[in-house]
């Protein structure tokens, strides 16, 4: 018979640097072998990227600064938790392509001045995304099988009136 499975949930703080990520993944390690993990964004990250979404859509131009400054951070935490040179690798051109789409999205807020709720959504969702593959690839480098999952691969929800509807 297998184990129960062991949910955890770790916040913005317990994932705010790579320190905080090498502490993650030991109380996961130590948890068995069915193991169930949530994180969030880096601590600060989707009110910094929330932000940066108003920020260009009243025609500040330093929401490409904060942008910059998240990557920076993003990528400063790949560098240091300690990942192979391929894992670290990919995970930069992750980050990079996403930051590089980010961008692209916010001039087009930029040019309209509509920050939508949806592009809202979009934008601040990355930080969770960057963080699951965080984990993720130092839980492998660390030699223990792992596996992350994109929950808008199965999760949608639709926006109607003053609601959403989940698409169960």
């Amino acid at each position: 018979m297998k184990s129960e499975w062991v949910v955890h949930k770790f916040g913005g703080t317990s994932v705010a640097n790579a320190e905080r990520y090498r502490a993650a993944a030991e109380i996961v390690l130590a948890s068995g072998e069915r193991v169930a993990v949530i994180v969030s964004a880096m601590g600060g990250v989707t009110n910094e990227l929330i932000r940066a979404v108003k920020l260009a859509a009243r025609h500040d131009s330093s929401y490409l600064a904060k942008l910059a400054d998240l990557k920076t951070r993003h990528l400063e935490t790949v560098a240091e938790i300690e990942l192979s040179a391929v894992q670290a690798g990919s995970l930069k051109e992750i980050i990079t392509s996403d930051f590089n789409a980010i961008e692209e999205v916010l001039r087009g807020v930029w040019i309209t001045k509509l920050p939508s709720e949806r592009i809202i959504e979009f934008v601040s969702g990355h930080g969770e995304l960057w963080s699951a593959q965080l984990l993720h690839a130092y839980l492998e480098a660390r030699g223990h099988s792992s596996s992350w999952l994109d929950a808008r691969d199965v999760l949608v929800v639709e926006p109607q009136s003053n609601t959403v509807v989940i698409d169960w």
